[in-house]
C-alpha cells in the first residue's frame, strides 16, 4: 500500500456517503468489477495515471466508458480522485474500502494459510474458533503455500497468529543459536 492513511481516509469517505445514499451493495458491486477491468489493463492504468494527459481527458474516458454501467457515486468518487491527483491510489482505496465495508457489516476477513488446502470441517471448526475470539462473523480466505510445512497461520488485519511448523522450526533454530555451548 502506497499511503495507508490516504487510502483509508478516501475509503472511509466513500464507504460514508455509500451508507448515507443507501447504494453500499451496488457499489461495492461496481467497485469490484471495476478493479477486476483495470487489474487486467495495463495500459488503462498508465492512461489514467499519467501526469501528460489532461484530467479532462481522463474524465471523458471515464464518462464514456463507464456512465450507465458503474453506481454513479462511483463515477463521481473518480472523478474526485482525478481533481485530486489521488488515482494513484485507487487500487489501495478498493482494498481498504472492502476492509471497512466489511467492518462496517460485522464481518472480519481471515487469511489462511496452510501446506495443503483446509478441509471444510477443519475450516469450519476455525471460523468457530476465530468467530469466538474476535467477536464477529468470519470470513476465511485459504491459501495453499507448501512453504509453511505443517499448521497455519492466520492474518485478520494488522494481526497474525502464526502457528505454522515452517515458523516454529526457525523459532527453534533462533534459540539454539542463542543457547550457551559448553
Amino acid at each position: 500500500m502506497r499511503d495507508r492513511k490516504v487510502a483509508d481516509r478516501y475509503a472511509q469517505a466513500l464507504l460514508a456517503v455509500a451508507v448515507d445514499r443507501g447504494v453500499l451493495d451496488g457499489l461495492e458491486e461496481s467497485f469490484d468489477s471495476l478493479m477486476d477491468v483495470v487489474a487486467g489493463r495495463e495500459d488503462l492504468r498508465h492512461f489514467m495515471q499519467s501526469p501528460q494527459v489532461p484530467t479532462r481527458e481522463k474524465k471523458a474516458l471515464i464518462h464514456d466508458t463507464l456512465s450507465g454501467r458503474v453506481e454513479p457515486t462511483l463515477l463521481n468518487f473518480l472523478e474526485l480522485l482525478l481533481d485530486k491527483d489521488r488515482i494513484l491510489h485507487l487500487a489501495d482505496i478498493h482494498e481498504a474500502f472492502g476492509l471497512q465495508v466489511a467492518a462496517h457489516r460485522g464481518l472480519q476477513r481471515a487469511r489462511v494459510v496452510t501446506a495443503i488446502p483446509l478441509a471444510d470441517d477443519l475450516a469450519g471448526k476455525l471460523r468457530q474458533k476465530l468467530e469466538a475470539l474476535t467477536g464477529k462473523t468470519i470470513v476465511l480466505e485459504n491459501r495453499v503455500d507448501p512453504a509453511v510445512i505443517g499448521g497455519v497461520c492466520v492474518t485478520m488485519g494488522d494481526r497474525i497468529l502464526d502457528g505454522t511448523v515452517r515458523t516454529g522450526l526457525a523459532r527453534l533454530h533462533d534459540s539454539l543459536e542463542q543457547a550457551p555451548l559448553r
